[in-house]
């Protein structure tokens, strides 16, 4: 039952990316460059976690397709040029947060592949890496939330709530896979938040059908 869950956590995260990216495509959105290269980033990372954690396949299925997908919004994001370093010194922490749970993660890894230290040690700091990967979650949200919230013509509120559905089905497969009290339940707790957050925020009765001008839109 949990991979059958896992599974569809991962085919709704599909249809979200399906049907985000074609309205990106047609320019009736903006993704905000910032926030989707720290989902890029982080989500592999994350997923790297977990997969170190001995989190099964229902539970890696939506995460390995987020970090995939992310990557491509990203991609497009820089190739046409909308991507810039970010100003907010919340977004420029993101950053540099995931990069040292980066580096501290290989270093453990490392040392404990040497026998410096344990691999029970190595296995309490990736959880700890894990704990810290979810937080910067909320810094990687919150350059899209302050968009969504000024400007929710810039988003599409559907594909968001497809996926904060995506997130809560992940929650269940884990909860049925590794049960309720675990720290795998807070990747798709607080991303099922934030995503219905997002959702929220872009509803279409706060659009005022302004059309997104060339040089401002995203992919």
């Amino acid at each position: 039952m949990a991979l059958l869950l896992g599974t569809a956590a991962g085919l709704l995260q599909v249809l979200g990316y399906a049907i985000y990216i074609r309205k990106s495509v047609r320019r009736e959105l903006e993704p905000n460059p910032a926030t989707w290269f720290m989902f890029a980033y982080g989500t592999a990372l994350l997923t790297v976690l977990e997969l170190d954690l001995d989190a099964g396949l229902a539970l890696l299925i939506l995460p390995a397709i987020c970090a995939a997908l992310s990557m491509y919004v990203a991609y497009q994001c820089w190739v046409r040029g909308t991507f810039k370093w970010p100003v907010e010194r919340a977004d420029q922490a993101a950053f540099a947060a995931d990069i040292i749970l980066t580096v501290a993660y290989l270093a453990a890894w490392e040392l404990a592949r040497y026998g410096s230290i344990t691999e029970e040690s190595r296995h309490i700091a990736t959880t700890a890496f894990l704990l810290c990967s979810n937080a910067t979650t909320f810094t990687a949200f919150s350059p899209l939330l302050r968009d969504a919230y000024r400007n929710p013509d810039r988003e599409h509120s559907p594909s968001w709530i497809v996926w904060a559905l995506a997130y809560a089905t992940l929650g269940l497969a884990t909860a049925l896979s590794a049960g309720w009290l675990t720290v795998l339940m807070v990747y798709p707790l607080t991303n099922a938040i934030l995503h219905a957050l997002v959702a929220w925020f872009a509803r279409s009765s706060r659009h005022g059908g302004r059309k997104l001008s060339p040089s401002s839109r995203g992919i």
